[in-house]
């Protein structure tokens, strides 16, 4: 190799070195900065310093009937039921249609009706490498008889993190059942100092609810 072909090869490696390990426009701006594979897969997987949280509270039949609107909603209503009556805003001829044993045989005139809202989160992985899934439910009910309406709707979120996908799933009871369990999934791509080597986790986290408007998390993994 002459002199100048090797000042070329070392100048091309010198292009490519500083491709691969430049900093990310996040770092360069004075932000978090992706690090090499080995650190960030340990970030990535390790338990979360955030705490959970879930907020239950009630709500108008209104702010439920408006959720059912919010991009990406999943929507379910009483069979023979329109949207408003399964808030509570138009009356029904009679009880909810019941798929379950559980449901008492409770006439709706002897039944109020009422809607909640639940803001459930979870975290996983350490700051830059965080991940977290927000999943938030409205749902109305017969008091003591069955679940009439649900709208959720699945967000997710992280520093380095981008979010890769969202899904909500319905896992056990409904419509009709005295309460229902959603779960809320989602993937991220996490980006390491070599470019070509994105991390790839996902997670899910489980939220009951019930046909008093109470809620509680009862599963992630």
């Amino acid at each position: 190799m002459t002199m100048r072909h090797f000042a070329t090869g070392v100048g091309a490696l010198a292009i490519l070195a500083t491709i691969a390990f430049a900093p990310s426009a996040s770092a360069s701006a004075g932000g978090p900065q992706p690090l090499p594979p080995a650190q960030a897969e340990a970030l990535v997987g390790t338990p979360s310093l955030v705490p959970s949280s879930s907020v239950t509270r009630r709500v108008s039949p209104q702010e439920a009937l408006a959720a059912a609107t919010v991009a990406g909603a999943s929507v379910s209503v009483a069979p023979g039921m329109s949207l408003a009556q399964g808030v509570g805003l138009v009356p029904t001829a009679g009880p909810a249609a019941s798929t379950s044993s559980v449901v008492k045989p409770i006439a709706a005139a002897q039944s109020s009706s009422g809607c909640a809202a639940t803001q459930s989160g979870w975290h996983w992985g350490t700051w830059p490498y965080d991940q977290e899934i927000t999943d938030v439910t409205y749902w109305c009910v017969l008091y003591g008889v069955s679940i009439t309406y649900r709208s959720t709707v699945v967000t997710a979120s992280g520093t380095l993190c981008g979010t890769a996908w969202t899904a909500s799933q319905l896992i056990s009871g409904g419509i009709g059942y005295t309460w229902f369990v959603t779960r809320a999934s989602a993937g991220w791509n996490c980006p390491t100092v070599v470019p070509w080597v994105i991390l790839h986790p996902s997670h899910y986290l489980d939220t009951a609810h019930n046909d008093w408007g109470n809620s509680d998390q009862v599963g992630t993994g």
